[in-house]
């Protein structure tokens, strides 16, 4: 997922607040203007006990830009319901940003956000409302992914957080692939990939709460749904061109495919050998968010005659590289 880098513009405090819970309570609509000026005026707040701005750093974990903005939910902490003390929408900064909340111990996220967009975020009253929110595929960006990020923050004053955000995508890097049918009638043929795809791709997926890691629905159930992923703004992500006759000679295609986890997702290269169409549904391994899997793929077999039809077994030969959280040794895996 590695593009230009946009290192986005300094702020000193808040550029937008929406406040609600204990802040709302103690803050009138003329004070409010107040607030918006400056933390000096927080520590006037006769009701409740008001903490001077949250020294913030933001770490965004992807080498691809980052967002104009990232939205800020400070939740108090169980017991109880999680409910939202201070809402706002900050411009991403180079290093250090500034957040505000009540004193007590604090549940901080965040999010992906636009500049000046927050209405989305008018019915959140708790941290529960906001465990409903999905990311979602038509608004995904393989140069800019949707961002996310969760720390408890303990009661005080004076606190720095900082603040780890990170894509929830899985990138799936076809990166060789090669065809060996010796020993079998077919040995001279060749593998002629005609299209790649993901199939049981996942296309929403919740980041937060216990329910979190999960898609919430997925793309080609087997079968390439042309029109819907053509109504991405990314189709690629999921399909790609063929790369034509694959032979004994091994291919580095490096494409790149990306999709949430938790989906039984397969790539399916799809073309034919001879006049017989022919599939490769390969499963691959549990994804996780912010991940990168490398597949070196070698054909020893005749595929199936449908992308939803599991190959015989040995017509895969799969070597994993998972990065890059993990540097495992290589595995080799054989499906069908």
């Amino acid at each position: 997922m590695s593009r230009s880098t946009n290192t986005g513009r300094n702020s000193q405090l808040p550029h937008h607040h929406i406040f609600s819970g204990r802040f709302a309570r103690c803050a009138s609509a003329a004070s409010l203007s107040a607030i918006l000026q400056g933390p000096a005026f927080l520590a006037s707040c006769a009701r409740e006990t008001v903490s001077q701005p949250i020294e913030i750093t933001v770490a965004c974990a992807t080498k691809g830009a980052v967002p104009d903005a990232i939205d800020l939910f400070f939740f108090d902490t169980p017991p109880g319901a999680q409910l939202l003390d201070s809402y706002q929408q900050l411009l991403l900064p180079q290093g250090k940003a500034f957040g505000v909340s009540t004193s007590g111990p604090k549940h901080l996220v965040a999010l992906s956000g636009k500049a000046g967009e927050k209405s989305q975020w008018a019915r959140i009253r708790t941290y529960g409302n906001l465990c409903k929110h999905t990311f979602s595929l038509d608004r995904e960006s393989s140069g800019t992914p949707l961002l996310c990020g969760e720390i408890l923050l303990p009661a005080g004053n004076s606190r720095q957080a900082k603040l780890q955000l990170r894509p929830m995508l899985t990138a799936i890097r076809l990166r060789s692939v090669s065809c060996d049918f010796s020993g079998r009638p077919y040995a001279q043929s060749r593998f002629v990939n005609t299209q790649t795809f993901l199939s049981y791709a996942g296309s929403e997926y919740r980041p937060l709460g216990e329910e979190g890691g999960e898609p919430v629905s997925w793309m080609n159930p087997g079968f390439l749904d042309t029109l819907a992923v053509r109504a991405l703004p990314e189709p690629d992500m999921l399909w790609q061109k063929g790369i034509g006759e694959v032979g004994k000679t091994r291919l580095y295609p490096q494409q790149t495919f990306y999709c949430y986890p938790g989906a039984p997702t397969h790539l399916v290269l799809e073309g034919r050998i001879g006049d017989k169409p022919c599939f490769y549904p390969i499963p691959l391994p549990s994804l996780a968010p912010d991940t990168r899997i490398d597949l070196d793929i070698t054909l020893r077999r005749m595929g199936s005659p449908a992308p939803d039809i599991p190959a015989e077994s040995g017509a895969v030969i799969l070597e994993l590289h998972c990065l890059p959280w993990e540097e495992e040794t290589p595995k080799t895996e054989i499906f069908g």
